[in-house]
């Protein structure tokens, strides 16, 4: 049901709120893909739905971060929501809090439910600190959210039956037990991305969309919380019911790109080689995007992909040394990569490698095997990443070694006084994003790279020159 349906008296008004970042995933906004999953999930008669992208048009970004921007505040107040449901991450996380009272001091009765990866493992923490949300949903959302709307809409307060929610009830804060995860995911209804139509983006013009074929990963990476997340399962949709999916958008919109939000696409590798043949069996003829781990790619995968059209793969390989591989628990074989590499190349598929340097007990000469293996396989600049240190996010590993050093930290803060090798990344305004380990200082990092890559370095000089070359002169 679209958001242009007109309205009964005595129907549930719910809000999907996406709340704008400080970042975004590979620079490029679409429609959340969380949220509108948890609509589909819920939408029935009784119910009308709306989205609202905050991160369009870019240009409202800054004007919507922890500032009160009188035009969508009134888009909200207008439509009178009676629930908003509101999806969390580190990057926005204060900008959700900020909104969240802006918007219960126009609409004090409209009930404010935060989930997401961040809350999921806050939720206390934020019921504490900030009244006016109303309650959590942690992990995965979709039953307890319509539970939720359900009891709302029976006007019913008894939510102790609604797994996975965090709540008031008479002053006290009620964490209810975890749900079990859904065990059949073709049990997801398609998902409906109209209800953002009537927002800043125009499904008329919408070529770019986000989508899954699973839940989940298996591996046990030390600092990404996917597998804590998802309680260690991976749970594939079957092929047919991703197709359908495909085929139902390809009728309707303008679709050229789609990019594959799975953990990592290649997990299963009968499942991939099905959803290949079957791409490729109904001429779709889109492009695709998708993660996938080292170890789930051989020749055979990588020319079934290329020939279904997938474009561009993000693979983490994190280190050139084996130790630091070990100690982060990638679980990848390093020595593949290289063919890997040759693979993707013979088949036109685009790739950027992720590497990290700097991480928990990692020596200088270490960092050293990841530059002198960036340089043996001779990647252009946009066939890499290399980031300094590890974000500390929770439900990881790396988390419980921070907390084991800070064990009063506070999620939602300005200021903490780290210990050990961690300081904060923080937000334009002084917010706390999330700590941040770090064995070398930035200059050092730096210098090294620029001794031991010359190339890089100029490259890196010119980007930054031509960017505010644009600004300058506007092109």
């Amino acid at each position: 049901m679209s958001s242009d349906t007109k309205p009964k008296s005595d129907k549930l008004k719910i809000l999907l709120l996406s709340v704008s970042s400080t970042s975004f995933f590979y620079e490029q906004v679409v429609i959340p893909f969380g949220l509108v999953s948890l609509g589909s999930f819920v939408d029935s008669d009784d119910y009308q739905m709306k989205g609202i992208e905050m991160n369009q048009p870019a240009e409202k970004i800054v004007v919507r971060y922890i500032k009160t921007d009188p035009d969508l505040l009134r888009q909200i107040t207008d439509f009178a929501p009676d629930v908003i449901a509101i999806s969390t991450y580190a990057s926005n996380i204060f900008n959700c809090l900020y909104w969240t009272n802006v918007i219960k001091e126009q609409l004090p009765n409209t009930f404010i439910v935060f989930g997401g990866n961040h809350a999921s493992y806050m939720a206390e923490e934020i019921m504490q600190k900030t009244p006016a949300v109303d309650a959590v949903i942690k992990f995965e959302g979709e039953i307890p959210f319509k539970m939720l709307t359900d009891k709302l809409k029976a006007k019913d307060s008894n939510y102790s039956e609604i797994p996975a929610l965090t709540y008031r009830k008479d002053g006290r804060i009620i964490d209810n037990p975890k749900i079990e995860l859904m065990e059949d995911l073709d049990a997801l209804p398609l998902i409906d991305r109209d209800y953002f139509s009537e927002s800043d983006k125009d499904s008329d013009n919408l070529t770019h969309i986000d989508m899954i074929t699973a839940r989940g990963c298996t591996a046990l990476c030390t600092f990404c919380n996917c597998n804590h997340y998802w309680n260690k399962t991976h749970r594939n949709r079957s092929v047919d019911s991703v197709i359908k999916e495909l085929k139902e958008l390809k009728s309707r919109l303008p679709l050229k790109t789609v990019r594959f939000r799975d953990e990592t696409v290649t997990l299963r590798k009968k499942h991939c080689l099905e959803l290949c043949e079957a791409i490729c069996r109904e001429e779709l003829n889109l492009e695709f995007q998708a993660h996938s781990r080292l170890d789930g790619l051989d020749e055979e995968v990588i020319a079934a992909m290329a020939k279904a059209g997938f474009e561009q793969l993000f693979i983490g390989v994190e280190s050139g040394s084996k130790a630091v591989l070990k100690r982060l628990r990638k679980g990848i074989n390093l020595e593949k990569l290289p063919i890997i590499i040759e693979a993707l190349r013979k088949h036109g598929i685009k790739f950027r490698l992720s590497f990290m340097s700097s991480t928990p007990g990692e020596k200088f000469t270490e960092t050293l095997q990841t530059v002198r293996l960036i340089k043996k396989l001779k990647l252009a600049r946009d066939e890499y990443y290399i980031g300094v240190g590890i974000d500390i996010y929770p439900g990881t590993e790396e988390c419980n070694r921070f907390m084991k050093l800070n064990s009063d930290y506070q999620w939602i803060t300005k200021d903490y006084d780290f210990k050990g090798k961690y300081f904060a990344m923080k937000d334009p305004y002084g917010n706390i994003i999330n700590p941040k380990f770090r064995q070398y200082s930035i200059y050092l990092s730096a210098l090294m790279f620029f001794l031991l890559s010359p190339k890089y370095f100029l490259q890196k000089c010119y980007s930054i020159l031509m960017k505010k070359l644009a600004k300058i002169f506007k092109f």
